[in-house]
């Protein structure tokens, strides 16, 4: 398997003083999440035994708090949300299986099922139609042997979110077939709606609606590598027993750390609701100021927006001026097929995007010259 477009372009830039080209909010440091005057109370006596496969209960139970339709036995914690859905992806796979994958998205939500023998079958949001959810055309997909649909809400790299209608009415299409929904909700805890402390969600509304978690996003711990999945205690046993293969466990300390994060880290996605919410204000007066040359669906939720440029240069040589001339890093639209477009982080500390659009505009007014 060769390495990602994205992978590659970021890893080769990971230099940038603007880095644009992530998706997360800005990491913290444990001292944010566990007090000083706390870190030897609370961690100290943690034993480095084999932890539950399934995730502690304390941390289990913080998480299922975050969901409208589970309690801890509907919890299974892993090693960051690629390992949840590896898990899933081994326990549903079988002779000729496929799924189907809702595109641009993340890398690995096409490239696991590829590896691990799926069909994969794309089905294209449209810039045109808002990134809306195209239900015919998904359903048109499916058949006998699919055994999930894959979708990100809010959206990687758009921002874009799904209404539960739209999931439901997508689910009532389905129930005659063997298939799943697979929600990928990572960015769930950052709506930008005001009075929102998160999105939603059906994970495990039913039997066949699965959900896919994480703490790294929104709270700027990717580093954590803690993710989860929300489904029915049947569907976990075969989960976990896969789990025990792979990592087995996710540390003790890790796990600890996220049961802090998750009772006591309010504040902190608060004040990362603040930032994204004014970096995506900021980008959308930015796009509109120069709507002779920029477009965009505007994101609603999470931390990342997905601008078009109409200039008709490729996202990567945009991409290679603003990096070589101006230090900072965006992710070109190559990353997810759709040359044209680029992301932007909006998971920056406010002044500093300021500074990166300032930037940015350096270059669009050089290219208008």
């Amino acid at each position: 398997m060769a390495a990602s477009f994205l992978d590659e372009w970021l890893d080769a830039r990971a230099d940038a003083r603007y880095n644009l080209g992530e998706s997360g909010i800005a990491n913290i440091q444990l001292n944010q999440i566990i007090p000083a005057a706390h870190l030897s109370d609370r961690l100290a006596q943690i034993d480095f035994e084999h932890n539950d496969t399934r995730g502690s209960r304390d941390l289990r139970e913080e998480i299922a708090r975050l969901y409208e339709h589970a309690d801890a036995d509907n919890v299974l914690v892993t090693a960051g949300i690629t390992e949840a859905l590896l898990v899933y992806l081994m326990d549903r796979r079988m002779p000729g299986s496929n799924v189907v994958v809702l595109t641009p998205a993340f890398h690995n939500l096409y490239d696991l099922p590829d590896v691990l023998g799926y069909e994969v079958r794309r089905v294209a949001l449209s810039f045109e139609s808002n990134f809306s959810l195209p239900l015919d055309d998904i359903v048109s997909q499916c058949d006998s042997r699919t055994r999930a649909v894959l979708l990100t809400t809010p959206g990687n790299p758009m921002g874009t979110v799904f209404s539960s209608d739209e999931i439901l009415n997508l689910a009532d299409r389905l129930t005659s077939l063997d298939c799943d929904i697979v929600l990928d909700e990572q960015y769930r805890m950052l709506p930008y709606e005001e009075g929102v402390e998160r999105l939603a969600s059906l994970a495990n509304f039913s039997d066949r609606i699965v959900g896919l978690g994480s703490a790294g996003k929104c709270y700027g711990t990717v580093g954590l590598r803690v993710g989860w999945a929300i489904s029915t205690p049947e569907r976990l046993a075969s989960m976990i027993a896969i789990k025990a293969l792979t990592s087995h466990a996710v540390c003790k300390l890790n796990d600890s750390i996220c049961v802090n994060l998750l009772r006591d880290g309010k504040d902190i996605v608060a004040a990362n609701q603040v930032t994204v919410r004014a970096n995506s204000k900021a980008l959308e007066k930015f796009v509109a100021k120069n709507n002779t040359m920029l477009s965009m669906v505007p994101p609603a939720a999470g931390t990342v927006a997905f601008p078009f440029l109409k200039t008709g240069l490729s996202s990567i040589d945009f991409g290679e001026k603003l990096y070589r001339d101006h230090d900072v890093l965006i992710l070109p639209g190559e990353a997810f097929d759709m040359p044209g477009f680029f992301r932007v982080r909006l998971g920056l500390p406010v002044e500093e995007f300021k500074t990166a659009l300032g930037k940015i505009q350096l270059t669009l007014d050089c290219m208008k010259a």
